[in-house]
């Protein structure tokens, strides 16, 4: 039986293309891990932001139009210096659940996963890696300022204090209910 061997190959360059196909998985696995990273992290972001708008939007305010309004500019504020990381963010209100107490906010906002370059992206469309995530924070509903002037003018009228529609009851800044 005769075996084939092969003399005098030229195995030049062997260790430059094994080294080039260990980097380039190696490459991928970093900047897979960094993109990843990069993605909890500014999901963590919007989380926090989320429950600064919901304090906000639970905050005693003379009306709900201006609490929505106050969580808002809230929720903008924050995701004012991560507009190139988190896209598209938008603000939604929950209503109160009959019989529980809790309202709050939920935002809906999309994350790059993998950074494309250019060439990967048709134009007008957002790339594949794109991933549309949600974040939300229900908080206890306070009255308002004005409920709670109403309540401490029926309080006062049921147990004869004489306070009424004084001018004591307009002072009352903090939300003492």
């Amino acid at each position: 039986m005769k075996t084939f061997r092969f003399k005098n190959l030229n195995q030049k360059g062997q260790s430059a293309i094994e080294f080039i196909m260990v980097v380039v998985v190696v490459f991928f696995f970093l900047l897979f891990y960094l993109s990843f990273s990069i993605t909890l992290v500014a999901s963590e972001y919007v989380e926090y932001a989320t429950f600064m708008a919901a304090r906000t939007y639970r905050s005693g305010n003379s009306d709900i139009n201006n609490q929505q309004q106050a969580a808002k500019r809230v929720f903008d504020q924050y995701m004012a210096p991560v507009s190139s990381i988190i896209h598209s963010p938008k603000l939604n209100f929950t209503p109160a659940v009959p019989g529980i107490r809790l309202e709050g906010v939920t935002s809906g906002y999309e994350v790059d996963l993998f950074y494309l370059p250019p060439l990967f992206i048709r134009n007008g469309t957002a790339p594949v890696s794109r991933l549309p995530l949600t974040s939300e924070s229900l908080l206890g509903r306070d009255p308002n300022v004005v409920d709670c002037q109403n309540f401490f003018i029926n309080f006062a009228d049921r147990n004869n204090l004489n306070v009424g529609d004084s001018v004591f009851i307009n002072f009352m800044e903090d939300n003492g209910c």
